[in-house]
């Protein structure tokens, strides 16, 4: 930047020194004229001295314009420089080649190429018919007039290209300096992004962990509390009846062993199997609930279409904790669930005729239901039901298109 700084700055003086010289070229001749004895003279000297000066410093009142009305200023005031010298015998000869040189520099080539063939034929019709020179003095002077056009126009293109290149150094700087800046904004956005990774990533970790909880507590909660109550009832089952008390221990065995396959499948496979559960299994979970515990439960499915694999998935897990629950907690003699489909979605109800009365206070298997509904698109209510029991409702968006209609009776199963 101070490189760019001190070049513009030593510009702008040599410009100013050009200037300078120039002025007292002009103001040198003008003296000359004043000095011939001729008020004519001095006086027009004086104001063709103050038109090239204006040329001089103040460029752009005449270019601004436009060419051809610089163009007429030019021819103006080499007239006048003519006038001056061919007529009144003054010595304007330095003016005329300033102006050769004002317009090459200042004006479109064209024009100056123009002004400069106009000086050489006003020369020759001069020279030759009025100083009557002989021919190899006149072609001598257009020659001059021509050398001088030409130098100057190679300073003229030499200047073009210097600021050309110095116009693209700059559009390089510019550049330069914005891909820097991008750079720079790519780097932190990278630095950003590895951070947001790293973030998700945690966030993947803990939400795998905590999906995992819940397969457990869902899966083998579910089959371990049916043990706990059967081994309670185990004791007066074999007081009263040995054989069924045979039964209810092989029944026993088998849940255990249920749960200790769903303990492997969570541990190799990290979750059960999410696309093959379907309405048949929510059936037959309501059916094996029954037989194992004791407890009657209506299953009933009327939906429009085929439910999603990943809403089976959901609706299976919340079907599994509710009836958990009503186990645990509700002291209910019947149950029921109800599977209905509607072209906004599906909702599944599982109510009790438990003892719940008022608000329910959600656990973690309740909160474990709502966050899988949640994350489904959906919703879970929980209402108590008057006089008494409890209704926990699930509620999924439909996410297929509409199949053939797949409806199931009302059954109920008991032991």
């Amino acid at each position: 930047m101070e490189t760019g700084y001190d070049e513009t700055r030593a510009q702008t003086t040599n410009s100013f020194i050009r200037k300078i010289l120039l002025s007292s070229l002009l103001v040198y001749f003008m003296i000359l004229n004043m000095k011939s004895g001729l008020l004519e003279t001095a006086l027009l000297g004086v104001l063709l001295a103050i038109l090239a000066l204006i040329l001089v410093w103040k460029p752009e009142y005449v270019i601004r314009r436009g060419p051809a009305a610089a163009f007429s200023v030019v021819i103006l005031i080499g007239t006048l420089s003519y006038w001056i010298m061919y007529v009144l015998g003054g010595n304007t000869y330095f003016v005329i080649f300033f102006l050769i040189g004002w317009s090459t520099y200042r004006l479109p080539q064209a024009y100056s190429a123009a002004y400069t063939l106009l000086n050489i034929a006003v020369s020759v019709i001069l020279w030759f018919i009025q100083e009557k020179q002989s021919v190899e003095s006149v072609l001598a002077q257009c020659m001059v007039l021509t050398a001088v056009y030409l130098l100057l126009w190679a300073g003229r293109l030499r200047r073009e290209t210097r600021m050309m290149k110095e116009e693209h150094l700059k559009e390089l700087t510019t550049a330069h300096q914005q891909l820097e800046t991008a750079y720079s904004r790519l780097r932190q956005a990278h630095e950003e992004l590895e951070e947001t990774s790293e973030q998700a990533l945690r966030y993947a970790v803990l939400e795998e962990r905590s999906r995992i909880a819940a397969d457990i507590h869902d899966s083998i909660g579910h089959g371990l509390t049916s043990v706990i109550v059967q081994l309670q009832a185990l004791p007066y089952m074999i007081e009263a009846s040995p054989e069924e008390a045979g039964k209810t221990l092989r029944n026993v065995t088998e849940v255990a062993r249920e749960c200790l396959q769903d303990v492997r499948t969570v541990v190799h496979e990290m979750g059960l199997p999410r696309h093959s559960e379907g309405i048949l299994e929510l059936k037959n979970m309501a059916v094996s609930f029954s037989e194992q515990n004791g407890l009657p439960v209506s299953f009933a499915a009327d939906v429009q279409g085929k439910i999603p694999s990943e809403q089976i998935y959901v609706l299976y897990r919340v079907l599994q904790e509710a009836l958990t629950n009503i186990l645990r907690h509700a002291r209910a003699t019947r149950a029921e669930v109800v599977l209905s489909g509607t072209k906004d979605g599906i909702v599944m109800s599982i109510r009790d005729d438990g003892q719940a009365e008022g608000p329910v206070s959600p656990g973690f298997g309740l909160s474990a239901m709502k966050a899988r509904c949640g994350k489904a698109g959906g919703a879970l209510r929980i209402e108590p039901l008057l006089p008494h029991g409890l209704e926990i409702r699930a509620e999924l968006p439909m996410k297929s298109e509409p199949l053939k209609p797949i409806t199931e009776g009302n059954e109920s199963y008991a032991p």
